[in-house]
């Protein structure tokens, strides 16, 4: 068993490098064609963290090879939804506020604090029958793509200090071809690291004594969100808090619509009852804690402690019910 948590560790490993790698490269390659670099730092910071949940879901959906193994990983593929969005909220923002604490300047977070809610309400309402259904995730798809021309229309109102700092977050140094090297290496790491973490989850959920649904909530969500609460503690230290809260609030907005809808259409994801009953209830609380701090303009260092205790007490709640 202990192989298996090795392969699992390392798989995480690869997603976290290998996306991180990707968005670079690919978001370096975008300004190349032309297009702005407010523009595309906003897809970075926005859609760039859910590169590494997606692949994950995505690769435990594939690799089920039978009805049981299917449920179980389907259970495990939104738990690391779930709690990447938990993760998001309370450590990326918590970590990131503590290192140095954020004051909020981009009017953006104005449409996407309600936007994050609606959204998480929308699939605690879909999933209330324990399932996510391909009708289900046309409707998670459709609400993305309105999401995204709401976030598209605000940013058009950003004062100019904000757009820099958007838009410097691109590595406009970067050459070319740099971009395109990193661009393929990050694609492989992160297919490699999907495919290995989710071809050893089971065996190594059984060797942590944990079941695949808490496996998902902590150990694979927080792999999901370690290339986010990098660069959100690099963009505070940097001077950069706009991009830090971005980091924490926009792929959360896009886990449960974007990644969970494209998921569910390849085939309809379950959730066990205790997910519908707490684990979702908890993601709403965690997006209900960060709101107010974001809504005043300011995360002090203090919030950012809350936020992080917050945090490690889900995972410690997560790991002791099983107990």
């Amino acid at each position: 068993m202990a192989e298996h948590g090795i392969l699992f560790a390392v798989g995480l490993g690869l997603l976290a490098v290998g996306s991180g790698a990707l968005v670079a490269g690919a978001a370096r390659l975008d300004r190349a064609t032309g297009r702005g670099a407010f523009a595309v730092g906003l897809v970075a910071i926005g859609l760039g963290p859910c590169v590494s949940g997606f692949a994950l879901a995505l690769a435990l959906v594939i690799r089920s090879a039978t009805p049981l193994e299917a449920r179980r990983l389907d259970a495990a593929a939104l738990a690391t939804v779930i709690g990447g969005n938990i993760a998001s909220s309370l450590l990326v923002l918590g970590v990131a506020a503590f290192v140095r604490p954020a004051t909020m300047s981009a009017r953006l977070f104005g449409t996407t604090i309600p936007l994050l809610f609606t959204m998480t309400l929308l699939f605690w309402f879909l999933a209330a029958d324990k399932a996510i259904s391909r009708p289900d995730a046309a409707i998670l798809l459709m609400a993305a793509v309105g999401s995204l021309v709401l976030l598209a229309r605000a940013a058009r109102r950003e004062p100019p200090d904000v757009r820099a700092a958007l838009a410097g977050w691109v590595p406009e140094r970067m050459p070319v071809w740099v971009a395109v090297l990193l661009s393929l290496t990050g694609l492989a790491g992160v297919a490699s690291g999907a495919w290995l973490a989710a071809g050893s989850f089971l065996q190594a959920a059984v060797g942590l004594r944990l079941s695949t649904p808490v496996t998902g909530m902590t150990l694979a969500a927080f792999g999901t969100a370690l290339p986010a609460l990098v660069a959100a503690v690099l963009a505070v230290r940097r001077g950069r808090p706009d991009v830090a809260l971005g980091l924490a609030v926009g792929p959360p907005l896009f886990n449960v619509s974007l990644v969970v809808g494209a998921v569910a259409l390849v085939r309809p994801l379950l959730l066990t009852e205790h997910a519908i009953l707490y684990e979702v209830p908890a993601m709403v609380l965690s997006t209900a804690l960060v709101s107010p701090a974001l809504i005043n303009g300011r995360v002090p260092r203090w919030e950012g402690a809350l936020l992080f205790a917050a945090y490690i007490g889900f995972v410690t709640w997560q790991v002791l019910r099983l107990r």
